[in-house]
């Protein structure tokens, strides 16, 4: 399918509770809660430059500069239909003057985002290996999103340190099940954790995911935030997740 096909079949939805919105293509796949977590917890300051890495359809740096007032965000994306829904998304918004969508690879990022200028690097990066589960052939752009086909996770740990600043931080999120790796992989390339928020789908449910932030070249000291619950034990959202749809930060 062509770049215009997949525009022509794109679909707007809302993106949170406010005004912004949001080109996706059922072909592809939908956005989870997952990059709007990740958008929440980063203490990002409006001064800020952000670097997302693997960015999609956009999701991360639309949230940051509609909903967190962020002036400066750059998105790298390796697949290109993905890239040109990314580059829609933000003339939907019209937030040219503050997002760019660059084509590339993490593991050798092209030369404007080389030299350490980032004040965050973010990444909602692929979840899983590629043999720990069946892929879905059928759908080639969905597989490469969630399994680790065109990066792994160290990859895309030591390309955030790489493309950070001297004391500049990272946020990830991830399976809860590979919290080790993920904070491993972060203290090998010199990004300290600093701050872990475990996520629950609802009280009584075991951990899906993990939220850390890192400081890169920072001394030891973990913060262990209390937990976060998507929902309440009847199925609604906790007033927390209402919050955070509406645009406010995680904590």
């Amino acid at each position: 399918m062509n770049k215009n096909d997949y525009k022509k079949q794109a679909e707007t939805h809302r993106l949170g509770l406010g005004n912004l919105k949001i080109l996706q293509h059922p072909d592809i796949f939908k956005f989870t809660v997952d990059p709007i977590l990740l958008s929440a917890f980063v203490r990002v300051r409006v001064e800020d430059k952000v670097l997302d890495l693997g960015t999609g359809v956009g999701v991360i740096p639309l949230w940051l500069a509609g909903y967190r007032g962020i002036q400066q965000i750059v998105g790298l994306e390796i697949q290109e239909q993905v890239a040109d829904l990314a580059e829609e998304n933000v003339k939907l918004n019209g937030f040219e003057d503050r997002l760019k969508i660059i084509r590339g690879d993490l593991r050798t990022p092209p030369p404007e985002l080389t030299g350490g200028k980032f004040d965050w690097v973010v990444s909602n990066p692929p979840y899983w290996p590629p043999n720990s589960k069946t892929l879905p052939i059928i759908n080639p752009v969905l597989a490469r999103a969630k399994f680790e086909l065109t990066c792994n996770l160290e990859q895309v740990v030591s390309t955030a340190s790489r493309l950070c600043r001297g004391n500049g931080r990272v946020g990830f999120i991830h399976l809860a099940e590979r919290l080790t790796d993920l904070l491993y992989l972060m203290r090998k390339h010199q990004l300290e954790p600093k701050r872990l928020c475990v996520v629950y789908p609802k009280p009584g449910s075991a951990p899906r995911r993990v939220l850390v932030e890192g400081k890169k070249n920072s001394s030891p000291g973990l913060i262990i935030l209390a937990p976060f619950y998507i929902q309440q034990e009847n199925g609604e959202f906790t007033p927390e997740m209402m919050e955070v749809y509406k645009g406010k930060p995680l904590f």
